[in-house]
């Protein structure tokens, strides 16, 4: 235990990227938020009306969902990019430097290297980045509830607690989001310690099997899986139900998928105990 925290430390010291963007952008928010509520024409900035018929609350709720909606996909793409860049570096940052011969010399095996390492850019960045959507929903909350008229897109999130099941979901959505980002995670970080810029490899693959088979032969197979795929951890974040995004995206692809994942996850083991 006390070797994963210690490995789980020297990501968090080896990639301040991590940490420093978001606390960048929340400061940012705040900055903002001060901004507006300290403006002698915020009564008035905040303050308009609808003519609704039916159920307003039904309507008010709903538009308070899209506005949390936007929030955590912005949050979760910015995740997802920051375990984007993540991956792609971490292994071969390791072989470049000559670090990972210090590490053979350690009672850690190559299966808990992987597993730190993907904990830390499946769980610990998208915990990192939650703060933002936190700090996010609790400004909305302050501004809500101390305006002279509340936002009816913000009514729902009158009471406090609707921050915290805000932040508890966007958590819970962001493990399932890890889930689907563990082939991709295995694959930059098999090819990574293979070639010397793993990111623009995988794009160059990616983009020639996905126009080939349609140059070639008017096939869209290829070209529709990895369009699915891609956009699967996203729809994970923003979907009403993140499960039926799976469904919606065919069993048949996310089983081929998750069978890629685990031939990354071999070939990335095998490539992890050889030394260039």
């Amino acid at each position: 235990m006390r070797s994963t925290a210690t490995m789980l430390r020297k990501e968090w010291l080896e990639n301040p990227l991590v940490w420093r963007i978001p606390l960048f952008m929340i400061a940012c928010s705040v900055l903002l938020f001060i901004a507006v509520t300290n403006s002698s024409a915020l009564p008035h900035n905040l303050f308009f009306q609808m003519s609704v018929s039916g159920d307003a609350g039904g309507f008010s709720k709903a538009l308070g969902d899209d506005v949390n909606r936007l929030i955590a996909g912005a949050v979760g793409l910015l995740s997802i990019l920051l375990g984007t860049q993540y991956f792609p570096r971490t292994l071969h940052k390791e072989r470049s430097e000559g670090s990972i011969m210090f590490w053979r010399s350690m009672p850690v095996s190559d299966v808990k290297t992987h597993l730190v390492k993907l904990t830390f850019g499946l769980l610990v960045i998208p915990f990192v980045c939650s703060a933002l959507v936190f700090t996010t929903d609790l400004m909305l909350w302050l501004l809500n509830v101390s305006a002279e008229h509340p936002l009816m897109p913000l009514y729902h999130q009158a009471p406090l607690s609707n921050v915290l099941l805000n932040w508890a979901e966007f958590l819970l959505r962001m493990v399932l989001v890890g889930i689907l980002l563990l082939p991709f995670a295995l694959t930059a970080m098999a090819i990574s310690q293979k070639v010397n810029s793993p990111l623009v490899i995988m794009l160059i693959a990616i983009y020639t099997l996905r126009w080939m088979p349609i140059a070639l032969f008017g096939y869209h197979g290829l070209d529709q899986f990895f369009s699915e795929m891609f956009y699967l951890p996203l729809y994970a974040i923003i979907a009403p139900n993140p499960f039926n995004t799976i469904q919606e995206a065919g069993w048949t692809d996310v089983g081929i998928y998750a069978f890629l994942g685990m031939l990354a996850w071999t070939a990335s083991l095998k490539f992890s105990r050889t030394v260039r």
